[in-house]
């Protein structure tokens, strides 16, 4: 296939990893509000949702990946640039384009935020349990050091 026969398919892809990604930022704030809520049920359903999402979110993603690829371009933001400046005119898609990338860093920003929440939230029920249970404190199994570490500090993996 050729540029103009994929600008079409482009459009698309990115219209829906937009309409994606603008569900995901709102699926990442309900998953923020159940972190801070008592219903792990809640907290579970939106965990579902958002997967689901990303999911859907991953074939768009792809999609657009492969046309650049056919094309001999880079993957990634600098590829979809390069391929919008060259096959479409100035305004026609810079609006959504420039939408995507600010809701892409806006949606990982949440998306650590709501994992340092789950990250103090698991520390506190391990406090709470060994306030309990009389038993000292276990660090963590995953630390967040360069690889696995069991209670004892000892590696047990590395990436």
């Amino acid at each position: 296939m050729d540029a103009t026969t994929l600008k079409g398919p482009f459009r698309a892809t990115l219209e829906a990893s937009l309409a994606e990604l603008e569900r995901l930022s709102e699926i990442l704030k309900a998953e923020r509000k159940a972190l801070l809520g008592p219903d792990v049920s809640a907290l579970e359903q939106v965990v579902l949702e958002k997967n689901r999402c990303l999911e859907t979110l991953e074939h768009s993603v792809k999609a657009r990946e492969q046309m650049l690829a056919q094309l001999g371009l880079p993957g990634g933001l600098g590829g979809a640039e390069q391929f919008l400046s060259a096959h479409f005119s100035r305004d026609e898609l810079l609006v959504q384009w420039k939408r995507l990338v600010e809701l892409s860093r806006e949606v990982a920003e949440l998306n650590v935020h709501n994992g340092k929440l789950a990250m103090a939230s698991e520390r506190r029920a391990r406090e709470a349990l060994s306030i309990l249970t009389g038993r000292p404190l276990i660090p963590e199994t995953y630390s967040a050091k360069r690889g696995l570490t069991n209670s004892t500090g000892i590696t047990l993996g590395r990436c």
